[in-house]
């Protein structure tokens, strides 16, 4: 029997699973795409599967993964964007799926380095402050008895101190390596490894499946790869390969060698305090002088770090708040004719560099224990930040890979360098995508008005690539033309004082939570400064980043009733608002990219060297995608009622607006009265308090 038409058979009604998988319901649409999934496992190739919210995307592809892992020696990565869907499928989804066929099989969940517990910073870091003690005291004691040293899983007392203790815990993923760290047998994220070597399924993060690609050992070698929320796959990999060079990088290397002075926290510090007593007398005054230049070089590092940063300062108009943003394509453009602040910079990051490693092999041959290894291993990685300084700061100064595309920014920190490839393909389709036998990628969102070209080409899929893929895209079970109402409010040119308004006029007509999604900062912060006068006293405002980061104000979101949530990129997708926790979704403006972004530029170049043309092949899907995304926040369940209501008249009058409307499951309605329109929404929600019934 094929593995497909096991799976059918598994989820039918009356089947295994239909009574002893605790979350069961009856889906025909599940057990189609659960089919084709198994059908891709087995005969390979690569599959692209859009399955909007409700469909059960999780149990039909860990069903097939399961199954395949049991039977074959082939091992299943499985991959999520979101370290939270990767701990619901790895602490709860897996458990049950095999509880449920009575098996058992090798899982693992692994992270990427930052999210482990690292034995010797946890034990070398100091707080600052009371708050921070405290909570390296709860950590040290959790990991005392926790086996798997994972971030994520531990509960502090006080969120607030941990999140600022996290980063100088956690094991660094650059800097920290088998030859740098002497405590391999303590260490979480080496035993995490092991333990991923010997499962048969493995649930990572999109990050670190995005960054196995280039890193040998990262990801044992697997036969099946399954990408959930693959719509955020290209921005994943994107992220891991961009580099920058920022002043405050040089700064927070440069801070951890220190000033070298006796009973310092730094390096250089702790150098002169432990390892010089242990040299030979003559052998301790050369150190000793080594270290007093290496602590000069640090000063003198600072003063031509700002000459450098200086020197390449955007010089055009800045933004008040987004600051300034140049393109530069050679070392010419950036630079001028003046080399030497480059010179001066790579320079002291060679001398860093090497100076430091000479030191680890120094204190390394020492017979000084563990406490000396640990230093050893230390000035290794240093050493090793320094190297990665250096050679990002020559790349992006030099600018000069074709298939790069290079940019300067100046703003609220400092002026920065930054280089990104202009697309990520090639590396999709090679170290990512091409691993395995066959690859699943799915999504509620990989189509812009039902083609999956754009989102093929961008991973660098096609016949033209040497990779084809088959597509399939199945329906909403939701019947969402009854729990749906769709507007269109014409509001005037003013995006921030029209949108202000609808919202106004929506809070007073009925206390639902509302969400508004803007495409800039600037006209969500113009529109917060206008409604914290004209909501009601009693509502609750809040704004992404003014009250907090994306993550803890949709928490405080699902508690509220009757609150505004204002919010810009991160709550376009990833957030769950189910139920009452949203029922009225606002989006000021159809998501299009800025033009004159330096990767949306050299997209447009590229395409145009091609004789197309950016705007169709390339802005228009990609804002349909983000669309699709946006509106999939407001209907979760089969019991949800919402409004949608969208502030740009584009959406029926442009002469793009086809692929925008297919995206809706009913037909805008047009206004231009904010009271009608709230009065519109307000009526069709009170209509749905009784239970939506199926059709």
């Amino acid at each position: 029997m094929s593995l497909a038409r096991r799976v059918e058979e598994l989820l039918e009604p009356g089947g295994r699973l239909a009574g002893r998988w605790p979350r069961y319901e009856e889906r025909e649409v599940q057990r189609r795409l659960a089919g084709d999934i198994a059908a891709t496992i087995e005969h390979g190739g690569v599959l692209l599967a859009e399955a909007p919210t409700g469909v059960g995307k999780s149990l039909a592809y860990l069903l097939p993964a399961v199954l395949t892992a049991l039977a074959t020696e082939r091992r299943v990565v499985i991959a999520t964007c979101t370290r939270s869907l990767q701990d619901q499928l790895y602490e709860r989804d897996l458990p049950a799926l095999l509880e449920s066929l009575d098996v058992r099989l090798p899982c693992v969940r692994l992270k990427g380095k930052q999210n482990y517990v690292c034995p010797r910073a946890l034990e070398l870091t100091d707080g600052r402050g009371a708050e921070e003690d405290e909570v390296l005291g709860e950590l040290r004691r959790w990991a005392a008895s926790d086996e798997e040293g994972d971030l994520d899983r531990f509960v502090p007392a006080d969120a607030e101190a941990m999140r600022r203790v996290r980063g100088r815990v956690g094991t660094d993923p650059a800097a920290c390596t088998i030859v740098t760290c002497r405590r391999g047998r303590e260490c979480f994220w080496v035993r995490a490894r092991r333990l991923a070597a010997q499962a048969r399924i493995v649930v990572v993060n999109h990050a670190l499946l995005a960054l196995s690609g280039a890193v040998d050992g990262l990801l044992p070698d697997f036969d099946v790869l399954i990408v959930d929320e693959a719509h955020r796959l290209e921005g994943v990999l994107l992220a891991q390969l961009e580099k920058s060079v920022s002043r405050n990088r040089i700064e927070e290397t440069l801070r951890l060698l220190g000033t070298g002075r006796r009973g310092g926290t730094g390096l250089l510090a702790r150098l002169k305090g432990y390892a010089l007593p242990l040299l030979e007398r003559e052998r301790a005054g050369e150190a000793g002088a080594g270290l007093e230049r290496l602590a000069a070089r640090v000063g003198a590092a600072r003063e031509d770090a700002d000459r450098f940063f200086a020197a390449v300062e955007p010089q055009g108009e800045r933004h008040a708040i987004y600051g300034a943003r140049e393109r530069y394509r050679s070392a010419l453009e950036l630079l001028g004719r003046d080399l030497e602040p480059l010179e001066a910079m790579l320079t002291h990051c060679r001398q860093f560099a090497r100076a430091l490693h000479l030191l680890a092999e120094e204190v390394g041959g020492q017979d000084a224990g563990t406490a000396g290894e640990d230093l050893a291993g230390e000035l290794e990685e240093v050493s090793g930040r320094f190297a990665l300084l250096g050679a990002d700061l020559d790349a992006l100064s030099d600018a000069a890979d074709p298939g790069w595309v290079y940019w300067r920014t100046a703003g609220a920190r400092g002026v920065e360098l930054h280089g990104a490839p202009v697309t990520v393909g090639d590396h999709a389709r090679r170290l990512v995508i091409g691993r395995g036998q066959a690859a699943v990628l799915t999504s509620a969102t990989l189509s812009a008005g039902g083609d999956f070209s754009f989102v093929g080409e961008r991973l660098g899929l096609g016949e033209e690539h040497g990779m084809p893929y088959q597509t399939v895209s199945y329906p909403s079970p939701f019947p969402l033309e009854r729990q749906m109402r769709v507007f269109v409010y014409e509001g005037g040119p003013d995006e921030a004082a029209a949108v202000s308004e609808l919202v106004a006029a929506l809070a007073q007509a009925v206390r639902r939570n509302q969400l508004v999604l803007f495409t800039a900062h600037e006209r969500l912060r113009r529109a917060r400064e206008r409604l914290l006068g004209l909501l009601p006293a009693d509502r609750v405002l809040l704004a992404q980043e003014w009250d907090g980061p994306a993550g803890l104000l949709a928490e405080r979101f699902r508690l509220e009733r009757g609150a505004v949530l204002l919010g810009v990129q991160s709550l376009w997708e990833g957030v769950d608002f189910p139920g009452e926790a949203l029922e009225i979704l606002v989006v000021a403006k159809l998501p299009f990219s800025v033009p004159d972004d330096p990767l949306v530029e050299a997209r447009g170049e590229r395409l145009r060297e091609r004789g197309l043309d950016p705007f169709q092949h390339d802005a228009v899907p990609e804002a349909v995608l983000r669309f699709r995304q946006g509106v999939g926040r407001l209907i979760r369940r089969t019991d949800d009622r919402g409004v949608l209501i969208v502030c740009d008249p584009r959406l029926v009058a442009a002469s793009y607006r086809r692929p925008f409307l297919a995206a809706l499951p009913v037909p805008p309605e047009r206004l231009r009265d904010p009271v009608a329109l709230a009065g519109a929404a307000a009526r069709f929600l009170e209509a749905g308090r009784s239970p939506v019934e199926h059709p």
